[in-house]
C-alpha cells in the first residue's frame, strides 16, 4: 500500500471517529411518570471526568425540545412533558470531550390514545378511599381526581370499577360531587378480611389501588319486644298503685270536718280558744229525788249524810250506765254534792210489810 493511501485513511478515520466514536451509549434507560412528574433514568458503564449526558425530548403533537446537559444519570423532565395527553419520545446520549455516543430512546405516555406495547404507560394515583361496614354492605367514597391534581383535563367524568370476590361493578361521577360505591357482602364474610380492588380512567388516565376492608362478626340480634311490654306493665302497674295511694288519702282528709268561717267569726276570740283547747266534757243529767227534799238549795251550806240516808227510797232521772262509781259513794259524805253511788249494786229494799221498792248501795245484811 502506497504512503498517499495511508494518509488518505487516516484522514477518513479521524472525520469520522467525532461521528460514530467508541464512546459506550447508556443502558436501561426507564422513565418513571406517576402523577404529571416524570424522571429519567439511566446507567453508564465507563465514566470519565469530561462525560455528560443530552437529552433530547419529541411529542408526538408539540415540537421537541432539547434539554441541557446533565452528568448525572438521571432526570426531571415534566416541564419539558407537560401535556399529559400527548404521547413523547426521549433520546439519551452520552458524549466524553467531542466523542459521543450512539442514542437510546423511550418512549411513554399517559394518554390511553397512544398506549401499545412497546410504550411504558403512566398513572394517576388513585383518590384516597374511605370505607365503612354497615351491617352485610361495605360503603365507599372518596374525592373526584380533578381536585387532587387541579389540572383542566381531568375536569371530566371519572369512570371507576371495584372488584371484589371476582365480581366487577361499574361506577361513575364528576367533578362536582362525591364518588361513592356499595359492595354488597355474604355471610360468610362475617369476621372476615376482604380486598378491594378500585380501577379507574379519566382522559384516558389509568389509576389503581387496593384497599383491605375487615368485616366485624355479627352479634345476633336480640329481641326486646317482651323486655319493653314489661317495662311498660310494671310502669303502668305502679302508676296504678300511686293513684290509688292518693285517692285513699284524699278520703281520708275528706272526711274531717271542717268549721264554717261564719261560726268562727260569731264565737268569741276568748271562747274559740277555750272550745278548742279544752277537753270534751261528760254531760250529766240533773237528779230529782221522789219523795225528798232537795238536799242542796242555794245559799245552804252543804249537807252531811249518814250511810241510812244513802239507804233510802230515792229514784232518779237518768241512765244508771252514764254515772261512774265515784259519784254514788256514801263512804265520803263530805263529796256528795260531787258525786253519787249510781254505780253501786242495785236491790230491793223493804219500806214497811208489803211496801218494797228498789234501792243503789250497799246491800243491807240478811237476816
Amino acid at each position: 500500500m502506497s504512503k498517499e493511501c495511508v494518509v488518505h485513511f487516516g484522514v477518513f478515520y479521524a472525520l469520522l471517529f467525532p461521528v460514530i466514536g467508541f464512546v459506550p451509549s447508556p443502558t436501561n434507560v426507564s422513565v418513571v411518570c406517576h402523577n404529571f412528574v416524570n424522571v429519567l433514568y439511566w446507567n453508564y458503564s465507563n465514566p470519565s471526568e469530561q462525560l455528560k449526558f443530552s437529552v433530547r425530548v419529541e411529542a408526538y403533537v408539540s415540537d421537541p425540545q432539547t434539554v441541557p446537559d446533565t452528568t448525572q444519570t438521571h432526570l426531571d423532565i415534566s416541564s419539558y412533558s407537560r401535556d399529559v395527553s400527548d404521547d413523547y419520545l426521549v433520546y439519551v446520549t452520552a458524549h466524553d470531550g467531542q466523542e459521543k455516543s450512539e442514542s437510546v430512546s423511550i418512549r411513554f405516555t399517559y394518554s390511553k390514545d397512544f398506549f401499545d406495547e412497546k410504550k411504558h404507560k403512566c398513572s394517576l394515583d388513585f383518590p384516597a378511599v374511605n370505607t365503612s361496614v354497615h351491617k352485610d354492605v361495605i360503603k365507599a367514597s372518596f374525592q373526584h381526581p380533578f381536585f387532587l391534581h387541579e389540572l383542566n383535563i381531568l375536569n371530566e367524568e371519572f369512570m371507576y370499577t371495584v372488584t371484589h370476590d371476582e365480581q366487577k361493578v361499574l361506577y361513575s361521577c364528576f367533578e362536582e360531587e362525591l364518588c361513592t360505591a356499595e359492595i354488597h357482602l355474604n355471610q360468610s364474610t362475617a369476621g372476615q378480611c376482604v380486598e378491594l380492588k378500585f380501577e379507574g380512567k379519566i382522559a384516558g388516565i389509568p389509576s389503581y389501588t387496593y384497599r383491605n376492608v375487615c368485616v366485624p362478626q355479627q352479634m345476633p340480634v336480640t329481641d326486646k319486644t317482651g323486655l319493653i311490654a314489661a317495662v311498660l306493665s310494671g310502669g303502668t302497674i305502679v302508676l296504678f298503685i300511686i293513684m290509688g295511694v292518693v285517692w285513699l288519702l284524699w278520703r281520708k282528709w275528706s272526711k274531717i270536718p271542717i268549721t264554717p268561717q261564719s261560726l268562727w267569726k260569731v264565737i268569741p276570740k276568748q271562747s274559740h280558744t277555750t272550745l278548742v283547747s279544752q277537753p270534751e266534757q261528760t254531760t250529766v243529767s240533773s237528779l230529782t229525788s221522789q219523795g225528798h227534799k232537795p238536799l242542796l238549795t242555794d245559799g245552804s251550806p252543804p249537807i252531811s249524810l249518814t250511810e241510812e240516808d244513802c239507804k233510802e227510797n230515792t229514784t232518779f232521772d237518768m241512765d244508771l250506765s252514764e254515772v261512774s262509781e265515784e259519784d254514788v259513794n256514801c263512804d265520803d259524805s263530805e263529796s256528795f254534792g260531787r258525786s253519787s253511788d249510781y254505780d253501786s249494786p242495785k236491790f230491793l229494799q223493804e219500806m214497811s210489810p208489803g211496801d218494797n221498792t228498789e234501792g243503789y248501795g250497799p246491800r243491807p245484811p240478811v237476816l
